[in-house]
């Protein structure tokens, strides 16, 4: 009686696969991954922003439903605030916004280290605003310099430590009529100021309100 001998099997017949199959595998994920994981990143890095924004605008509104109850900028029972280096005035959202219910957490943002919102006493309509003082030019006209001038205090929102790529997002975000350029370190005009030419972190500064 005749044997046969019992052929090679295929990689099909195997269940398996070759290595240049392998290889033309992995090859078709890296690129996938390549052009995949840059927009993954994106779209997670403009949540971390998105988020910011709604945080700011959320304090902003319970800001306002402060003030259309108090009609003033004060201390949680209403009254003003003499003295505005207090706790009550440098941690304002915490002891006032949150303490009578106007926000329903702390105040915080995922593109910050730390952020607080603040009372400030309101410095002259010609004051030209820059990232470290009080004055904001809301409109863009620049007359006059402050528009965050006619009132007794400006509420604003400090954001510390924060990188200059999501500075530059977060007013794109707020100040949408802004024009601000893809490499500017700089921003003065708007709700959202910073200066950041010495590095690539620093502090933004937000306007909320003022009265």
């Amino acid at each position: 009686m005749k044997l046969s001998l019992p052929r090679r099997l295929t990689s099909s017949a195997r269940g398996g696969f070759t290595l240049v199959e392998m290889i033309g595998v992995l090859a078709i994920i890296a690129v996938l991954a390549s052009m995949l994981l840059p927009r993954v990143f994106a779209a997670i890095n403009d949540a971390r922003v998105n988020s910011a924004a709604i945080a700011i605008n959320a304090a902003k509104s319970g800001a306002m439903t402060y003030f259309g109850k108090f009609g003033r900028f004060g201390d949680v029972n209403g009254d003003v605030i003499a003295d505005l280096t207090s706790t009550n005035a440098s941690a304002w959202d915490r002891e006032v916004l949150l303490r009578g219910g106007y926000i329903e957490r702390a105040f915080s943002t995922r593109i910050s280290d730390l952020a607080y919102i603040t009372l400030t006493n309101c410095v002259t309509g010609s004051t030209d605003p820059t990232g470290a003082n009080d004055a904001y030019d809301l409109d863009g006209l620049g007359s006059p310099s402050n528009d965050a001038s006619a009132g007794r205090v400006v509420v604003q929102a400090f954001l510390e430590n924060v990188a200059l790529d999501d500075a530059r997002e977060l007013n794109r975000k707020i100040d949408v009529e802004e024009s601000l350029s893809a490499t500017a370190s700089v921003s003065s005009v708007g709700r959202v100021k910073f200066n950041m030419t010495g590095g690539q972190t620093g502090t933004v500064k937000v306007y909320i309100a003022h009265r």
